[in-house]
């Protein structure tokens, strides 16, 4: 299913490039690049206790272009770095790859794109070089291969929508093998205020074979940021996904930010230790903090001392794993 999806996004991006209208199109090159400095004073894994280590953990190259004023698309290559203590494989992919129209006040999107899982939470956040939302963070693909539309719903915009079909191709490096069906409807009760309900359902053969309800409110100023999540995955036979969350991002100068986060699982993680930098114990109920101060440098880099704590409930055997303690020093470079 590689290939052929490979062959279907490629097919749907570059012929594209050949329209000759009376205007050229127009390619923008840009990309991102993030790691850290960090050391591990305490965790549940012998692997992560005492780990101490320099790891780039994501890089970005994307081309965007706008065909005609109602066409663009975008493609973007990602290296992955495997998430492993003290250990630093990397392998490459696509992230991106999708054509899309604005149809009036409407945008549809054809290929591997962003689905409306937390795409609206992660643009509120703003933050994913530093710690993934939530969902993103216990496994969630945030890319998929398939056809959503988008857009307003009323006049005054304060009412909108978003929906993705999805088919069944393994093709990205962040996607799901399985047809699915997403929608999410946001009001806008007042400016900068938001209130997102998102639903999910997938059709296949287990573990693909579940329904997500979400609900988010969020506020987004100049100066002040908050959001907060209750999301809920059945998962059929599998351990359920269950969290809260919420977050607030306060500017206290132009170039200084203040950041505080709270996860809470309220099921075992049923990814657990097949996260990538930030393994949970997958036996018990955890609670994850995030502080962090970031000093924007430069437009284009970013300094970010902080410290991620997970503290577990006791499990089924009345054992409370170890603590979980990560110190980091975070670098962003960011062109795009």
């Amino acid at each position: 299913m590689k290939g052929s999806g490979l062959i279907i996004a490629c097919l749907l991006f570059f012929p594209a490039a050949a329209i000759t209208d009376t205007e050229l199109p127009a390619f923008t090159l840009g990309g991102l690049l993030f790691g850290d400095l960090y050391g591990v004073p305490s965790h549940h894994l012998p692997e992560g206790d005492g780990a101490v280590g320099l790891v780039i953990r994501r890089g970005y190259l994307t081309l965007d272009a706008d065909f005609t004023d109602n066409w663009f698309g975008r493609a973007r290559l990602e290296l992955n770095q495997s998430g492993e203590f003290e250990t630093y494989t990397y392998r490459g992919g696509f992230k991106d790859l999708y054509t899309g129209w604005n149809l009036g006040r409407q945008k549809l999107i054809v290929g591997l794109s962003p689905t409306p899982t937390f795409d609206l939470i992660e643009s509120i956040w703003g933050l994913r070089y530093l710690v993934r939302t939530p969902m993103d963070l216990q496994g969630v693909a945030s890319r998929d291969t398939g056809i959503s539309l988008k857009g307003p719903l009323n006049a005054s915009g304060n009412i909108s929508y978003r929906t993705m079909v999805t088919a069944a191709v393994d093709f990205g490096s962040d996607s799901d093998d399985a047809t699915k069906w997403m929608g999410a409807l946001a009001w806008n009760p007042a400016p900068n205020w938001t209130i997102d309900l998102y639903l999910e359902k997938e059709w296949g053969e287990s573990p693909f074979n579940r329904s997500t309800y979400q609900v988010f409110a969020g506020y987004q100023s100049e100066s002040l940021a908050w959001g907060a999540q209750y999301s809920n995955e059945d998962r059929q036979e599998d351990p359920p996904l269950e969290l809260a969350s919420a977050f607030a991002r306060k500017r206290v100068g132009d170039k200084v930010q203040l950041i505080g986060r709270v996860d809470r699982l309220l099921q075992p993680s049923p990814r657990g230790n097949g996260i990538a930098y930030l393994p949970y114990d997958p036996t018990a109920k955890a609670t994850m903090w995030v502080g962090a101060v970031e000093f924007q440098a430069t437009p284009h880099f970013a300094i970010t001392p902080n410290v991620i704590l997970t503290h577990y409930d006791r499990n089924d055997e009345g054992i409370r794993p170890k603590k979980d303690l990560y110190l980091r020093l975070t670098l962003f470079i960011n062109f795009e």
